[in-house]
């Protein structure tokens, strides 16, 4: 039986939050956006923590099923560590799926736009349905189109691929000596790099079909990663609280500015960094970013990670919706800064809220329903 890592957890909730920060600030209030921007982009670089979560997803789940995969990958193990993800991931992405379903219809009767149309079309609805919103051919260049109803959905899309072939790759990774280990996670950080340059010279416009290229580097850079906190020796050479400062340290220089001219080269120097971070407090001691990390608030915002992830685009549009329908313009338009920071602060504490329910009565009892029902038939 693995053991649990509460630090990662918290981090998770941590990354859930930024992109939700990032995409009200920056498409759903733009003003807000404009008045953060004047003191830092932090938070409109806030996407980068897309690919936190994908090196995150590698670590994690390279501690939960080494045991399974470190001999071979055995049919029944694999049946039944992809039906675990399937339940992981599936139940909230259709629940929410149904609430734009619902939601295109109540425009019929509040706005007179057309429904069912634009990215809300109903190709791209049975392709959110079968999480193969990531697989739209007909989208040149590079297969960019809006085929996401939920718009940070795509990522599960890129991420289910991924499962499939995850305990073949931690299988053969596992194998690997610790200068392959380096060789190979020096080659994953720069077929990124390369990746970054030749589609559109940024991470966050990789989506579509290269974007499976992007999360599965990602989840081998997590891959091994894991390997090196699974070595003990590294403890006793570095200070994990300086590796931890080092880290926050870094990311926290490449989030405060927005390079433009050297966009692809500020996006990935990222990366490292997140593996450093995901590293540095794997382990837990007594450091005060430790004891912030497994505090109670902190756990349970990483708990309910998913289920913030997954709401708050729905609401941010469920919220756009309504304010033309009573309010007859754009929402947002003649907000003041102040007005716009408080509308963050409501937003935020509205999607925790919801979060909260979704994860209570859809995400937690559905995930157990259909474990137990599958694992029941096995």
């Amino acid at each position: 039986m693995y053991k649990h890592i509460n630090s990662l957890t918290s981090l998770r909730g941590i990354a859930a939050l930024i992109v939700v920060i990032h995409h009200f600030s920056y498409y759903a209030l733009p003003k807000t956006g404009s008045t953060l921007s004047a003191y830092s982009d932090f938070f409109r670089n806030g996407y980068l923590w897309v690919d936190f979560f994908f090196i995150l997803s590698g670590f994690i789940m390279s501690h939960v099923y080494i045991e399974d995969f470190l001999l071979r990958v055995k049919f029944y193990n694999y049946r039944s560590y992809l039906f675990s993800r399937f339940a992981r991931i599936y139940p909230l992405h259709i629940f929410i799926l149904s609430l734009f379903v619902g939601l295109e219809i109540i425009k019929i009767f509040l706005t007179n736009n057309f429904t069912f149309t634009g990215k809300f079309n109903l190709t791209a609805l049975f392709a959110n349905i079968f999480l193969l919103q990531a697989f739209d051919l007909n989208c040149p260049p590079l297969f960019w189109c809006n085929t996401y109803w939920n718009e940070p959905a795509w990522s599960i899309s890129v991420e289910f691929v991924i499962y499939c072939i995850f305990p073949f790759l931690l299988f053969l990774l596992l194998k690997n000596s610790e200068k392959n280990d380096l060789i190979i996670y020096v080659f994953s950080l720069f077929s990124i790099l390369l990746l970054i340059i030749f589609t559109r010279g940024n991470l966050d416009s990789i989506i579509g079909i290269p974007s499976i290229a992007r999360c599965g580097l990602e989840c081998v850079l997590g891959i091994i990663t894991y390997k090196i906190y699974r070595r003990d020796k590294y403890k006793k050479y570095f200070n994990l609280n300086l590796l931890a400062i080092i880290a926050i340290t870094w990311i926290i220089i490449i989030m405060n500015y927005y390079w433009h001219h050297l966009r692809s080269l500020h996006d990935w120097l990222i990366l490292p960094a997140f593996s450093l971070l995901i590293l540095a407090v794997s382990v837990n001691n007594n450091s005060v970013t430790s004891k912030i990390l497994n505090s109670r608030l902190m756990l349970y915002l990483g708990t309910i990670s998913y289920s913030i992830y997954m709401v708050h685009w729905f609401v941010q549009e469920l919220l756009k919706i309504f304010w033309i329908y009573k309010f007859h313009h754009v929402f947002g338009k003649n907000f003041t800064e102040y007005e716009a920071l408080t509308s963050l602060g409501v937003f935020l504490m509205i999607i925790i809220l919801a979060a909260s329910l979704t994860y209570k009565f859809v995400e937690v009892p559905m995930r157990n329903y259909l474990k137990s029902t599958i694992f029941a038939k096995q």
